[in-house]
C-alpha cells in the first residue's frame, strides 16, 4: 500500500499433505525419520493456537513454548519463530483480543529448511 502499486494479493490456504505437513517440493530431501520428525512445524503450530485460545497474549511466552517443542525434536534445529501482526507483519510484543496474528516458522529438519505458518485470532 505505500507504493501504491496495482497489486492484489490473493490469501488461500496452505495445501497440507495427508499427514499435515506442509506441501512443498522440499519434502522430497527427507529421509524417512526426517518426514515424521518434520511434523514438529505443524505440532507447533497447533501448540501456538491452544495457547493463544487458553488466553496467553505475550508472544514472547508463545515464542518460548514453540521453541521448547521444536528443539526437543532429535533432527530439527530451529532458524525462526515469529509471530507478528498479519497485516503489518510487525513482531508484536503483546496480543490484542479479535487481531489476527501471524505465527511463522522456519526450522532445519537434517539439511532441509522448511517453513510453515498459521493465523490466529486470539
Amino acid at each position: 500500500r505505500d507504493l501504491n502499486f496495482d497489486t492484489e494479493i490473493i490469501v488461500a490456504p496452505i495445501v497440507r499433505e495427508s499427514d499435515g505437513l506442509a506441501m512443498s517440493s522440499r519434502n522430497v530431501y527427507l529421509n524417512p525419520e526426517e518426514r515424521k520428525d518434520a511434523f514438529v512445524l505443524r505440532r507447533a503450530l497447533d501448540l501456538a493456537e491452544k495457547v493463544v485460545q487458553d488466553g496467553e497474549r505475550d508472544a514472547k511466552k508463545i515464542i518460548q513454548q514453540l521453541e521448547a517443542l521444536i528443539t526437543s525434536t532429535k533432527s530439527a534445529r530451529l532458524d525462526y519463530i515469529a509471530v507478528v501482526d498479519q497485516e503489518s507483519l510487525n513482531d508484536l510484543m503483546t496480543l490484542e483480543k479479535g487481531r489476527p496474528v501471524l505465527v511463522a516458522l522456519a526450522v532445519w529438519i537434517g539439511k532441509t529448511r522448511l517453513i510453515d505458518n498459521s493465523v490466529i485470532v486470539p
